[in-house]
């Protein structure tokens, strides 16, 4: 395994990382935002929790971006 073939494989490590990290604020905001409007009053809905999944799709697509420049450039 070379160098580049590391890196390839820590970024997918790092993109799926950020995947499950993902998963879990959100559910944890939906969970917190759900219970905030039924007992709390909060007047936005719960589904607002959604948009903190936005980095961490960023995030995910720089990874992918990268992966597929890194790849690029081993073929040459």
């Amino acid at each position: 395994m070379n160098n580049k073939e590391r890196i390839i494989k820590t970024i997918k490590i790092i993109a799926y990382l950020f995947s499950y990290m993902m998963v879990t604020v959100v559910a944890f905001n939906y969970g917190y935002m759900y219970y905030a409007v039924k007992f709390d009053g909060a007047s936005a809905p719960p589904s607002v929790s959604f948009i903190f999944a936005v980095p961490f799709i960023i995030a995910i697509l720089v990874c992918v971006v990268l992966i597929k420049i890194i790849k690029k450039r081993m073929k040459d």
